[in-house]
């Protein structure tokens, strides 16, 4: 349940309107059947599709990043962008909808495929851990621990609500209905204790797990993932499961379970978690920006561990957009040091004709370009060359210009030298020599956390 400074909270004037609205919206809702409501929701997906840019370039750039290994064109990623929002919109609206259904009533609008799994552990006396992401009509999956007897316990950990009045409402639903609700911020041993008992807990595996995390890939991509459900799992006995939810028609979804082996690890249970996603990617929230960097210190993570054994086993590169100050050689030595300390690193080093000798090294690409090259249309041409999508400019020249283009394409960060002002995210005197420009390149990668770690 909500922590108690959550429970005491007292609403505010904004918090009350906040909940009346969506009351009324409940209100609304429930005049018409699930499949309305689906419909209608899609519709306004596709509203926000063309009206929102700034989601258009999220959705593309996560999708970029989870199909890096099929490498689809531009135009099947245009096709998934637009599906996204589409599915979204439907699946919002459903789970609104669906919240103020009767179980029963709900139940014949969901398909269960893999139940077995999960009954087999429960009738060993085994708890199990649900692995899940943000995905699908997120209503469906309250419809699990039902269908595995009168008997089981279950519910997920979840992260309290801002507004109190929201909170209190969604706790009373979902514990009238035999769930039992974890705040996320109260520790490990409840949703221990529950396990231990034969229980069921479903943890949201797909979010940044930020400075408290462990560092693997997901979709092939280096990032900081939760290790709760693997260490749940161990400390407990308790089996594991991933879980898709995926729309089988408008109204109509499909809830599938999967085995994942025992003692799995967090990288393991990435991977598993993958498998479940790719179900329908389309039907994932990607909404949230799951591979964000920091705009000062964007090839760092604020973990504990540093980045560089762990980026080895990336498969799907980190990429940044790089320029080099003219006559100064010893700046390539910032280059080499970022792929020492980030391994899955791919350079792309923009090439008027007067670089300097590079490394024989196939992350690092010259991109060819001319100076009398639109910036703006040379970045998109340089973000279009590799499935995965730029993520940072290094502009050791300080070219102001081509910074205002990185801004308009949309990249977090802009790092330069010898610059200042805006568009740059950050800046730094520029070295004077081999040592000063490795020692850029630690800046840019080490934190003092993980320095000291």
């Amino acid at each position: 349940m909500s922590d108690a400074p959550d429970e005491e909270k007292a609403p505010t004037l904004a918090h009350r309107l906040e909940y009346a609205l969506y009351r009324a919206a409940e209100g609304v809702l429930g005049l018409a059947s699930l499949d309305t409501v689906t419909r209608v929701g899609e519709a306004l997906g596709l509203v926000a599709w063309c009206m929102s840019p700034k989601h258009r370039r999220l959705v593309t750039r996560n999708l970029r990043i989870a199909t890096a290994a099929e490498a689809p064109d531009a135009a099947e990623i245009r096709r998934r962008v637009r599906e996204t929002f589409e599915r979204a919109g439907g699946n919002m609206l459903g789970s609104l909808r669906a919240v103020t259904m009767p179980p029963k009533e709900l139940r014949k609008h969901i398909a269960i495929t893999g139940l077995e799994h999960v009954r087999a552990a429960v009738a060993a006396g085994r708890g199990v851990v649900v692995v899940w992401s943000h995905m699908g009509n997120w209503e469906v999956l309250a419809q699990l621990v039902p269908e595995l007897g009168e008997n089981v316990r279950g519910g997920p950990i979840y992260r309290p609500l801002e507004n109190p009045l929201l909170d209190r409402l969604t706790v009373r639903r979902r514990t009238q209905h035999g769930a039992v609700l974890f705040n996320k911020h109260d520790g490990f041993n409840g949703p221990a204790a529950l396990l231990r008992g034969g229980g069921v807990v479903t943890v949201m595996t797909d979010q940044r797990a930020g400075g408290h995390g462990e560092l693997c890939p997901f979709f092939g991509r280096l990032s900081s993932c939760t290790p709760l459900p693997g260490l749940l799992a161990r400390r407990t006995g308790a089996a594991m499961v991933t879980i898709s939810i995926t729309s089988l028609s408008t109204g109509r979804w499909r809830l599938t379970i999967r085995p994942v082996p025992d003692k799995a690890r967090t990288p393991e249970v990435l991977r598993h978690l993958e498998t479940a996603m790719r179900d329908q990617l389309t039907d994932v929230f990607w909404f949230h920006d799951r591979w964000r960097i920091d705009r000062v210190r964007p090839l760092s993570f604020f973990t504990k561990e540093a980045p560089t054994e762990a980026a080895r086993a990336a498969t799907v590169p980190t990429r940044l957009v790089a320029t080099l100050p003219p006559g100064d050689p010893a700046a390539v030595e910032c280059l080499t040091a970022l792929l020492e300390l980030r391994p899955d690193l791919r350079i792309d080093v923009l090439d008027a004709g007067d670089l300097p000798p590079l490394p024989d090294d196939p992350r690092l690409v010259a991109f060819p370009c001319d100076r009398g090259d639109h910036p703006e249309g040379l970045m998109e041409r340089c973000d279009a060359s590799h499935p995965a999508p730029l993520d940072f400019a290094l502009l050791l020249d300080g070219d102001t210009v081509l910074a205002r283009a990185a801004a308009r394409l949309g990249l977090r960060a802009i790092i330069g030298t010898a610059a200042k002002g805006k568009p740059w995210t950050c800046t730094h005197p520029r070295p004077a020599d081999a040592a000063g420009w490795r020692n850029l390149a630690a800046e840019l990668v080490l934190t003092r956390k993980n320095r000291q770690g």
